[in-house]
């Protein structure tokens, strides 16, 4: 086993688009205009950034035995990922998504984890830690898995001085809904992170606040070290207890916003692998984000120099 800069356990999905006019309430019918098949899943997708900003990255985790397994290994050998850290679940199914995209790039998402969900504490102490140990960078996630294996290797991570990404996808009141843990635990599990992005429904859920700087202090009291609060068209909050800084964020045309806040989380621990001061962290960050929403697809990221030619661009013009 060689080591690998950034590696996670997360969900890592096939997603299923559906490209419509509108997004539908009950009892409503629309035809589709277009489909599209992409490999994704939140923790793969932060990872898939990575990858293609020149860092090694890996996911761990279980897979099923199908298809959809092959489109997810092919999309991670397309981006030159590691992939000693996958088992197959023998006849088992991988995780797949339902997306439907409407004219403004606004989406939903109906989640089933299948194999990728069956993963326990203890498979990450016998299976997943070495992989664990030797990065520099381990991301997880709420949102589709336990938090008992996410908070397991995390507990590793941190033991080995490995920086904690967590990725708050969903709110708590989400997170308890799907009986992936209870709040306590999900909050206790805070105390492991060194970087935490959480969605805005999260934020709010767990602060009561709306002003991003209370948001993130409330946030760095919970345990974390940094805390990365999204703002949509304004950018983002960047914060520790020493410091904080708020980054503009770029404007594009959006096509789909699906993996947006994926490709934000990639760019966020390629730029603090580079030892970046916070500015440049979230303006990198950013750019990573606004890139990934001019295409359809969770995996419409960007490599390095893309990214790099885009933020001169927008700075030239500003």
């Amino acid at each position: 086993m060689k080591p690998v800069d950034v590696v996670g356990i997360g969900s890592c999905t096939v997603d299923y688009f559906a490209i419509v006019p509108r997004l539908l309430g009950n009892e409503e019918k629309v035809n589709v205009t277009q489909t599209e098949i992409h490999a994704g899943g939140v923790t793969a997708n932060n990872l898939t950034q990575v990858a293609r900003l020149g860092a090694s990255a890996g996911w761990l985790g279980l897979l099923g035995e199908d298809d959809d397994a092959r489109i997810i290994r092919d999309a991670f050998v397309q981006d030159g990922m590691d992939l000693s850290g996958i088992e197959i679940v023998k006849n088992g199914r991988s995780s797949q998504t339902w997306i439907p995209v409407d004219a403004r790039g606004e989406r939903c998402i109906y989640m089933f984890p299948n194999s990728s969900g069956l993963i326990t504490a203890e498979q990450v102490r016998t299976r997943f830690a070495g992989h664990i140990r030797a990065a520099k960078h381990f991301h997880t996630e709420a949102s589709q898995l336990p938090i008992s294996p996410c908070a397991t290797a995390m507990a590793i991570a941190r033991e080995a001085d490995v920086r904690v990404f967590f990725d708050l996808d969903v709110p708590p009141s989400f997170f308890v809904e799907a009986r992936l843990g209870t709040h306590e635990e999900l909050v206790s599990a805070l105390r492991f992170v060194d970087v935490l992005k959480p969605c805005k429904a999260a934020a709010l859920e767990l602060t009561g606040e709306t002003d991003p700087r209370a948001t993130a202090k409330k946030l760095l009291a919970l345990g974390p070290r940094v805390v990365a609060v999204t703002l949509g068209a304004d950018g983002c909050l960047i914060a520790s207890r020493e410091e904080h800084c708020q980054v503009d964020a770029f404007t594009v045309h959006v096509i789909d916003t699906t993996g947006a806040g994926d490709a934000f989380m990639g760019g966020l621990s390629f730029a603090l692998l580079q030892g970046w001061d916070f500015e440049r962290v979230g303006r990198f960050a950013n750019a990573c984000a606004a890139l990934c929403c001019t295409a359809v697809g969770a995996r419409a990221m960007s490599k390095r120099p893309e990214v790099e030619a885009f933020i001169e661009q927008h700075v030239r013009s500003a």
